[in-house]
């Protein structure tokens, strides 16, 4: 027994110093290869996201900027998380869950809670693309506000991209489709390199359960943020431009649209508005047609035809063509006039005003019909054959036949916008050229690009002369005259002139070629027409409703943009008033200060006198009087004056109506008292 019990005690004794032995060969012998080896499973390099770069309009405001979003996952198995701990708290839980994202019952929230917990999941997904605030919040409710450990909430931080302007120019400046940071369009695609930036490098170890910490590390490296983009948009035009074509789309139950407004002298792109139909009163930036839709332009193309004839020197804008009764055979092939002429000789300024397709068809077969290349060749100075390379990703190519594959009636049919396919950007520089005396200049969407608030790179104007100054002349009467005695009569005022081609054409359909065609309704014009500011293209494609003419629905939006444009520049508008004549005034009642302002920005001088408030009568402004406990006559005013006014008098306001005060419950005169309630009600 002894014996046994001695040879026991040895094999432990042997069997404790082996442990000791082999624990000190490891720590000591082993210890730097193990160390190394654990290095090599815990630490790692870790990729530091670089801030993306932002978008700017022209003015500074902001575009689009990166915003943290969050997907959030707990972990039910986490060491922290007492089962009596989540029975506390799970009801509150499930409750605001529902409150905040409406997307399940407080029931269903706490019935998953609770299986997943019976589960012992690790990654049950709580919620996804939560914002900055939300995650503000829910970092304060119970159970999460415990921390990770014992709550199980687990973080995962993306970056989303955000627009202050919401849908405004959101094609042009691109979209994340997938939240993923791959940009599919826009400014973002094309300029994606500069705007991501540099990412960085640090050192991080693992700890478990997905914690990492930093590391101290001389191999760091720290990420250079994205370069800004400042852009040519004008966010009051963009505005007015996107506003003006949803309505028309609506309006006309238009399949889409676009609309483009471009400065004359510079190319600069103040707006670019696009939308397409989601259902019948919706509309979406779904792609950029202004930059990407290449179709046939119809008659708006008629102007490049008589251009290039004008620059050879076979027409002016008094040359006369016989047009006969508004049809005529080319071959085998009949072009036809929408209505007969009023006259069968019409001179070419005449057949423009009109849209004559005959007359313009006539021009071109008779002078390019067996010189197909000089023709080709002046679509090609203008701009017509290659494709615009503006600063954003999918830009559209134009589409037109090489002249030796021209047939016999290419040239009639090529002449009044058929045969051919460009983008509305196409015919805009067109329209800008001949606008800007000639001279046709590169649309651009950039103004600069700076890093760390310098300027890196900036935009240059590229421009060349394409048209013969005499050209130039004869195109802007033709133009003027469509406005004043032409197809787009309904476009005129007595106090903006704008000069511009309607456009009304059958664009094919796939297979079902002509037979299923659809119309597409334009305009391209410019403004104010003596002195053009501001060039613009507007599009409407497959309009159901309310007629399909380029003159009714895209001249109306046409209008309605340069008439909010010509409005709001007051460099523009500027006129010499007489001032020995009595004007109307804009604000017929106000404060002495406000009005100052007004007048002093148009350059008209005015007497207000010493009085707070003033009113206008008999052609001049007077002080009005103000009692404190006696009511004013209110009509006239603006609500926002009206409301300060009686406010200043302790009295409450209730309104109906948008304009100004046209009538008040509490008649000029009478006694009020503090505390009253007075209604207004506002008009015209």
């Amino acid at each position: 027994m002894m014996v046994r019990i001695y040879i026991g005690f040895l094999f432990i004794c042997l069997l404790g110093c082996g442990i000791i032995g082999q624990t000190f060969y490891i720590q000591n012998v082993k210890g730097n290869y193990y160390r190394k080896l654990s290095d090599t499973l815990t630490i790692f390099p870790m990729t530091i996201r670089a801030d993306r770069g932002n978008i700017y309009a022209k003015d500074g405001s902001l575009l689009a900027t990166s915003l943290p979003i969050f997907d959030l996952y707990i972990d039910f198995a986490a060491d922290g998380l007492k089962k009596e701990t989540l029975r506390k708290n799970i009801d509150s839980v499930a409750l605001l869950m529902e409150n905040m994202f409406h997307d399940k019952s407080a029931a269903q929230y706490k019935n998953e809670f609770q299986y997943n917990r019976e589960k012992r999941n690790r990654y049950y997904s709580l919620h996804k693309s939560v914002t900055f605030d939300q995650m503000s919040e829910i970092r304060k409710w119970p159970l999460f506000r415990l921390g990770r450990n014992k709550s199980g909430l687990i973080e995962e931080t993306k970056e989303m991209r955000d627009h202050p302007f919401g849908l405004l120019a959101l094609r042009t400046l691109g979209v994340d489709e997938n939240l993923d940071g791959v940009y599919s369009s826009g400014i973002e695609l094309k300029y994606n390199e500069q705007l991501q930036g540099v990412c960085g490098k640090k050192l991080v170890q693992k700890l478990g359960a997905g914690v990492v910490r930093p590391l101290d590390s001389k191999d760091e490296i720290a990420p250079q943020p994205g370069r800004d983009i400042f852009t040519t948009i004008d966010v009051t035009i963009q505005d007015v431009a996107q506003d003006a074509l949803r309505r028309a789309l609506v309006k006309h139950q238009a399949d889409h649209g676009c609309v483009i407004v471009m400065e004359t002298k510079t190319g600069k792109l103040r707006a670019v508005a696009n939308l397409g139909r989601k259902d019948s009163s919706t509309y979406f930036e779904f792609l950029n047609y202004a930059v990407r839709e290449a179709t046939e332009p119809g008659s708006t193309f008629k102007l490049a035809t008589i251009a290039s004839l004008m620059e050879d020197g076979y027409v002016n804008m008094n040359t006369s063509v016989n047009c006969g009764n508004g049809v005529a055979s080319f071959f085998n092939t009949t072009i036809k006039d929408h209505e007969a002429p009023e006259t069968p000789m019409l001179t070419v300024k005449r057949a423009i005003e009109v849209s004559s397709n005959v007359a313009v068809a006539k021009l071109a077969f008779n002078n390019y019909g067996h010189a197909a290349k000089k023709f080709y060749n002046h679509l090609n100075d203008f701009g017509f054959t290659k494709k615009i390379e503006v600063e954003i990703a999918g830009a559209g190519s134009p589409v037109i036949a090489k002249p030796e594959l021209w047939s016999g009636v290419s040239s009639a049919f090529i002449a009044h916008g058929y045969e051919l396919q460009i983008t509305p950007l196409h015919t805009l520089q067109f329209y800008n050229a001949i606008a800007n005396n000639g001279v046709l200049v590169k649309p651009t969407f950039i103004e600069k690009v700076t890093h760390y608030s310098k300027t890196v790179d900036s935009t240059i104007t590229v421009s060349s002369k394409i048209l013969s100054e005499r050209t130039v002349s004869e195109l802007r009467n033709i133009l003027e005259g469509v406005v004043e005695n032409g197809t787009a009569m309904n476009l005129k005022t007595d106090y903006l002139q704008i000069a511009g081609k309607t456009g009304t054409a059958k664009i094919a359909q796939g297979k079902g070629g002509y037979s299923k065609a659809v119309y597409q309704a334009s305009f391209c014009g410019y403004f104010p027409a003596k002195n053009p500011q501001y060039s613009m293209i507007v599009i409407i494609n497959s309009p159901s409703v309310g007629g399909y003419y380029g003159n009714v629905v895209a001249g109306s939006i046409f209008r309605e943009v340069a008439d909010k444009i010509y409005a709001s520049d007051l460099n523009m508008n500027k006129t010499e008033l007489d001032k020995s004549k009595r004007f109307s005034p804009i604000v017929r009642k106000s404060t002495k200060d406000d009005l100052e302002k007004i007048y002093q920005a148009l350059g008209v001088p005015v007497s207000l006198g010493d009085a707070q408030w003033c009113a206008f009568s008999n052609g001049n402004f007077t002080g009005v009087d103000v009692q404190p406990s006696v009511m004013p006559d209110l009509t006239g005013m603006a609500l926002r004056d009206a409301i300060y006014m009686m406010e200043q008098m302790g009295m409450k306001v209730q309104f109906t109506g948008k304009g100004f005060v046209s009538s008040q419950s509490i008649q000029p005169g009478e006694a009020v008292k503090e505390g009253q309630t007075i209604k207004l009600e506002l008009g015209a």
